[in-house]
């Protein structure tokens, strides 16, 4: 009996050798096979990930490389009426927010190829860099067209920055996560208001000059310096930060897998570098599988990487070519409802304010009301405010953002509840609504009160648009296709910009009905779409 005893032990001791040695194996070896394993393997392996610190850090460091877009986005309209020292006048003043329009509009596809092929974190610490670059130029810029070109090329790179974050950051948690890490995400966009108007409560009201060289250092310069710190911190950390680890898993690198797994864990156990985790990871996700040295060295040679035609077809087929072009109506759509009015969302309240309406007004005072938009434009110095005046209309602002907040918060708790779909379709048909009730009640009073909702609303609009669109696609085009969807919002928002200047003086209800038409468009074709809440992106 001992012998017998002993001999299985012996045989257990055996296996046990063995299982050790091919989990060994496993761990140098690489990832993925074919296409169809890969795809699960991935959701398995990122699935089986536990939320620690690291995941806390690249949350808050992409929300604050993502918050500066609404803060630049909103310094337009402060710098134009406070950079007194640019010559601004009512011919050149549009030129500001043209510029980084079409910043936006034509750059959002190219860096989200760049980000597919090259990696999303080099991508992102790249663009941050060029902004903050832009950022500290434009603070110190020598006149009104060195600032336009400056806010240009930050228009671009925010273009790249807002379509990549959310691949990146999705790309790190675990499915039953996403929904609330990118509904944080989003709401940085908030952040980025309220900073944006915080600080130019403290700075802006109070005018200095302190001469530079040809320049006067003056408040609004210090605005934007100040504005840019979020941004520079985003860049810091960013630099430290891990490639994406869906990224690397579909590239099939086995080294960036392994460099990935071991600064989530040194990030996550303070760092303390341990491989509990990883070898957790590898052996009950990735074990089960018959990978072979051989096959997955071979697949890794043959991996190139899809060129940006390959993509372009892939996204032309079923099913993906459905998504893409629902979404990127949705996209333009919903931007040319929000975008449209909110740019403008000043002139309509001050057309409400001087006693018009849009169903009963007079010629005279539509006469009115345009030569006191852009007559005080003939006097540069009338452009520009300071004191009491900027410091009540940046406090109407600030209040109005304030309002967004608790917003913001229910769509964090609801956004895996109700589903990304559910939550988009509410929202955007609250926001077409809103519209069209400015153009029903049609009285002072509901107008300041609509447009505080509509504000609130629209701004949270874009938590459960951006995590949907995220999702939609497969991780080896994801920001290609995002960049697409991008493009065509941007596209959307110089075409509301256009129509409102273009129809509000001629038919203040004809260009509500089209922005409110629009917006409810949008919710509908968004029925069309898959919901993706608690499914695997691959």
């Amino acid at each position: 009996m001992a012998i017998e005893k002993q001999f299985q032990n012996n045989d257990n001791n055996k296996d046990k050798r063995s299982s050790v040695s091919q989990n060994e194996e496993l761990y140098t070896s690489d990832c993925s096979t074919e296409s169809i394993d890969l795809t699960s393997r991935i959701d398995e392996i990122v699935n089986s990930l536990d939320i620690g610190l690291f995941h806390y850090i690249i949350t808050l460091i992409c929300g604050l490389g993502f918050s500066g877009f609404s803060f630049c986005y909103q310094s337009i309209g402060f710098v134009i009426i406070s950079a007194c020292d640019l010559d601004i006048n009512r011919n050149n003043k549009g030129w500001l927010s043209i510029a980084f329009m079409i910043g936006l509009a034509t750059s959002a596809s190219i860096y989200g190829r760049f980000a597919d092929v090259y990696g999303r974190q080099k991508i992102l610490v790249i663009l941050l860099l060029i902004n903050l670059i832009g950022m500290l130029a434009s603070a110190f810029a020598y006149n009104y067209l060195m600032l336009v070109i400056m806010f240009g090329l930050i228009g671009s790179t925010y273009a790249g920055i807002t379509t990549i974050v959310h691949s990146y950051l999705l790309e790190f948690f675990p499915r039953r996560y996403r929904g609330r890490a990118a509904a944080v995400l989003s709401s940085f966009l908030i952040f980025g208001n309220v900073y944006s108007s915080f600080i130019g409560l403290l700075i802006l009201p109070y005018s200095f000059y302190s001469p530079i060289g040809a320049i006067y250092f003056t408040n609004w310069r210090l605005y934007l310096l100040v504005g840019s710190i979020p941004s520079l911190l985003s860049f810091c950390v960013l630099l430290f930060m891990p490639r994406s680890l869906r990224f690397v898993l579909a590239k099939n690198d086995k080294k960036g897998f392994r460099d990935v797994l071991n600064k989530i864990n040194q990030i996550n156990s303070y760092c303390k570098t341990t491989d509990d985790s990883y070898q957790q990871v590898i052996y009950c996700k990735v074990g089960h599988h018959d990978l072979r040295v051989e096959e997955t060295s071979k697949d890794v040679k043959n991996d190139k990487g899809n060129t940006f035609l390959q993509d372009i077809r892939e996204l032309l087929q079923p099913p993906w070519r459905k998504r893409l072009l629902l979404i990127s109506f949705v996209w333009l759509g919903y931007c040319v409802a929000d975008q449209g009015l909110a740019i403008w969302l000043p002139t309509v309240i001050a057309h409400y304010v001087n006693g018009k309406t849009c169903w009963h007004h007079h010629h005279s005072g539509m006469y009115n009301l345009l030569w006191n938009t852009t007559h005080s434009s003939h006097n540069v110095a009338s452009d520009c405010q300071s004191g009491n005046n900027i410091r009540t209309v940046i406090l109407n602002i600030f209040l109005g953002h304030l309002i967004s907040i608790p917003i913001a918060i229910l769509c964090v708790l609801l956004i895996n509840r109700i589903g990304r779909k559910a939550l988009y379709i509410i929202l955007a048909s609250m926001s077409g609504l809103c519209i069209l009730l400015l153009l029903i009640i049609d009285t002072m009073q509901s107008s300041m009160i609509i447009a505080c909702i509509f504000t609130s609303i629209s701004t949270n609009g874009w938590t459960p648009c951006k995590i949907w669109s995220t999702e939609l696609f497969r991780t080896e085009f994801r920001t290609t296709a995002l960049g697409i969807a991008s493009m065509m919002g941007h596209l959307g928002s110089i075409l509301g910009m256009i129509i409102f200047a273009a129809l509000f003086y001629i038919s203040c209800t004809a260009t509500l009905i089209i922005l409110s038409a629009l917006g409810l468009l949008t919710a509908v074709a968004a029925l069309f779409l898959p919901d993706t809440t608690n499914a695997d992106i691959r």
